[in-house]
């Protein structure tokens, strides 16, 4: 799951005033190539813990995988995400959210139309 997309200057953090977001003491469920995020962990929907860092590195892949809805990804778990909770939970910059909107956009047209991307090399014939 190599992430190429955004290069963070900082890790994203939660605000512990924010009493709408869920902080718990707990591993990181989503931090599959062992960063170990130091920001505090909080509670998705399905009840999966995450960091802002690592819930943006996973959506970053599964938008990478052509993929236009968000779900939780754990072994035995069904749950799909908002992209509402996930600009939230991962709270996404500017610069994130575009990124998303538009490859989200663009995924859900070739998922529903088939098409695929056109290629801006084509060589004269």
């Amino acid at each position: 799951m190599n992430s190429k997309f955004f290069r963070f200057k900082k890790q994203k953090c939660y605000d512990f005033k924010d009493q709408t977001i869920i902080i718990v003491d707990a591993d990181d469920d989503h931090d599959f190539e062992c960063e170990g995020f130091k920001s505090p962990r909080a509670f998705m929907s399905c009840g999966h813990v995450v960091t802002p860092m690592s819930l943006t590195k996973w959506c970053q892949h599964l938008l990478a995988e052509g993929q236009s809805r968000f779900f939780c990804g754990q072994t035995n778990c069904d749950a799909e995400w908002s992209y509402t909770e996930v600009r939230k939970m991962a709270l996404l910059t500017t610069k994130e959210k575009k990124y998303f909107e538009k490859t989200l956009a663009l995924n859900a047209a070739r998922n529903l139309f088939g098409t695929k991307p056109v290629s801006t090399c084509l060589k004269k014939a």
